[in-house]
């Protein structure tokens, strides 16, 4: 019933530019909806990828406009990583409501939506959690086509709100203050994540459901810090946990911040557990990468990554997980 054409919202975003490549590679043509097209001209180096303008997405008949004739959705609005293209929290439920409105409009048929685990309509205490779970509930209502709503756990990749905010830290102190310490994640690649949503885009098994997409391994945030700090070799570094109060206040100052490992993107996504007992590999087919060679990719020093790969290569491990 799914086509190649392909619409993209929010995909600016550290979530959205590694679905957009996922895209590309298995063989969809994309369009990726911006406000403002020329900031995002290397998009369109991916293959068969073109930007659509549309000023608002509030304006359902833009949003129509740019639906015509696609056979696919992918509705990545709660990337909040998308900088200036990102939807605001006070937003984010009105927009899923135009998004509804203009894919009945265009008769679409399916629709894959980014969405966070613990997103509850009814968890009146987490403004962000609630308005998802309302995004949700909007996304499952659409009467025309097949919905599935794939709730991410913490995701990991070059240019994230965790892993690369602590690395940036260890590199400018030997001091590591790690906000929500004690939350507990099981983290996965971003690039795992994008292939999982391009995969489900034509599962049957998967319409109309809320999938919960976590990695294999679980721990707390401040085990994540520690690994990240191994890694890096800074073994004199001090990994402590960071008070509520303080967060905030360094994620508010923000460039000007003497701390770099927190962010307000960050505290937003990691207020409670991001952790689920649904299995990655039988739900989608693929052993998902480990943290431990996930971070690898970014995180080692240029001669450590070199002799990582070789050691991968020795113990015969597929190239395509070399980083």
């Amino acid at each position: 019933m799914t086509g190649n054409k392909v619409v993209v919202l929010g995909g600016t975003g550290f979530i959205g530019r590694s679905v957009v490549n996922e895209l590309s590679k298995s063989g969809y043509e994309i369009s990726v909806v911006v406000r403002r097209p020329e900031r995002f001209r290397d998009y369109m180096l991916y293959k068969n990828t073109k930007l659509v303008q549309i000023d608002s997405l509030l304006d359902s008949e833009g949003l129509k406009k740019a639906f015509m004739g696609t056979d696919v959705v992918v509705n990545l609005t709660a990337d909040l990583t998308a900088k200036t293209e990102a939807v605001s929290e006070k937003d984010i439920v009105a927009v899923n409501q135009q998004i509804k409105k203009a894919v009945e409009s265009a008769g679409i048929k399916r629709v894959v939506a980014l969405s966070q685990i613990g997103a509850d309509a009814n968890n009146a205490r987490n403004n962000w959690l609630y308005n998802l779970g309302e995004s949700d509930a909007i996304m499952h209502t659409i009467s025309c086509a097949q919905v599935t709503i794939l709730r991410a756990g913490l995701l990991l990749g070059e240019g994230d709100e965790v892993a690369t905010r602590f690395k940036n830290q260890l590199n400018l102190f030997p001091v590591l203050p790690v906000a929500n310490a004690s939350v507990a994640v099981q983290p996965l690649s971003v690039k795992d994540f994008a292939k999982a949503l391009v995969l489900s885009i034509k599962d049957t098994t998967l319409f109309g459901k809320k999938i919960e997409v976590v990695g294999e391994e679980r721990m707390v945030l401040k085990d994540l810090a520690s690994l990240v700090r191994d890694m890096m070799q800074k073994d004199d570094a001090l990994v402590i946990p960071m008070c509520s109060l303080n967060a905030k206040f360094m994620s508010f100052l923000n460039a000007f911040a003497p701390i770099r490992s927190v962010s307000k993107v960050q505290l937003s996504l990691l207020k409670s557990d991001l952790i689920s007992d649904e299995d990655f590999s039988n739900r989608f087919g693929f052993v998902p990468m480990s943290v431990e060679q996930t971070l690898a990719s970014y995180v080692l020093p240029t001669n450590m990554r070199e002799r990582y790969n070789f050691y991968r290569q020795e113990a015969g491990r597929n190239e395509d997980e070399l980083v």
